[in-house]
């Protein structure tokens, strides 16, 4: 209701008003017992009240209502029902959008701690004893005493990095009558070092050979529940990726699983033996007259490991045998 705040709104500005005046008489010890004494009339310089004394003394409100400080704290009387506020929700009214303090026994307080699991624990699920160690006030005595307990968390199957677990009534102890707070489980999961998990999805690389890429095969991938032999199809492009669909994480309360997305990384040997290389070189040559070589980045890694390995380009390779089996041919001959 601040008039800064509600620049035209005379009914906010009136409040204001009034709620400066309460406070001003809260803070002089004399205009409060004469506000206690005779009311509004009492501290109104119009009103006829001279030094807080009065012509026939008593409340001029005759028991309309008024603010009471009998007991040393503020109070204020309805003149409807005689019902008595306290000071903190008359300002409230004010300044609050008439909010009202609760009423009756209070609830505990919510509790908050974090619980590291491992990464398959996450897959599976598990279960963790937590020790709880709050403050907390004790209703009867009104101090403040610490609490230690153990309190058992069951983590489902597929709980993700950073989700929460709600343990209700698990929290703080309320006032009597009244129900526990909550307990709030953060779960950080670990990482692992095999297995990649985005949402229920799990991703994997597995490396396979240049043959293995181009005349297929199979190789074992290590999934969530064990070794599984796939398939790899004939002419497997680099950085391909295969999918096992159901071999992923649960699914939180919808139930199934998600995939395993296998990413294949072709392997080009640091070292092969001079057959071998023949051997490449004449699958090239014989790719290049049918138009089934080397090609795209296959042909890229092929070519750079050649080259790194023997020297020189690959025409300059196979002139260069060619040159040596001549030479050979030769000197047999003679």
């Amino acid at each position: 209701h601040h008039p800064d705040t509600n620049r035209g709104n005379d009914a906010a500005a009136e409040k204001f008003k009034e709620a400066s005046e309460a406070y001003e008489i809260l803070s002089d010890e004399e205009k409060r017992g004469l506000y206690d004494q005779f009311g509004h009339a009492g501290v109104d310089p119009n009103s006829g009240f001279q030094g807080g004394a009065a012509g026939g003394g008593g409340n001029p409100f005759g028991g309309a209502g008024g603010f009471n400080f009998g007991d040393g704290s503020f109070h204020f009387s309805s003149s409807s029902s005689g019902q008595e506020i306290d000071a903190e929700e008359l300002f409230d009214a004010f300044f609050g959008g008439g909010r009202r303090r609760p009423r009756g026994p209070q609830p505990g307080a919510d509790l908050q701690m974090r619980v590291s699991i491992s990464f398959m624990d996450a897959v599976f699920g598990t279960k963790k004893n937590l020790d709880l160690r709050y403050q907390n006030k004790d209703s009867k005595t009104g101090k403040v005493k610490i609490v230690d307990r153990q309190v058992t968390v069951d983590i489902p199957a597929g709980i993700d990095n950073g989700m929460n677990v709600r343990l209700a009534g698990q929290g703080a102890e309320g006032d009597p009558g009244a129900r526990k707070g909550d307990l709030m489980v953060q779960v950080i999961v670990d990482d692992d070092d095999y297995f990649v998990r985005e949402g229920v999805d799990i991703h994997t690389e597995v490396p396979i050979s240049v043959t293995q890429a181009i005349l297929g095969g199979h190789v074992d991938v290590k999934t969530l529940t064990g070794d599984v032999e796939m398939k790899i199809p004939k002419g497997t492009q680099p950085n391909a990726k295969l999918m096992m669909r159901g071999k992923g994480v649960p699914r939180l309360q919808r139930g199934g699983k998600g995939n395993h997305v296998v990413h294949l990384k072709i392997e080009i040997p640091n070292k092969i033996s001079d057959r071998q290389e023949e051997l490449l070189r004449e699958f090239d040559e014989e790719g290049k007259t049918c138009g089934n070589g080397f090609s795209g980045k296959i042909a890229e890694k092929v070519g750079s490991a050649l080259n790194s390995l023997f020297g020189g380009n690959d025409k300059d390779s196979t002139s260069k045998k060619n040159d040596d089996k001549d030479t050979k041919k030769k000197k047999e001959a003679q």
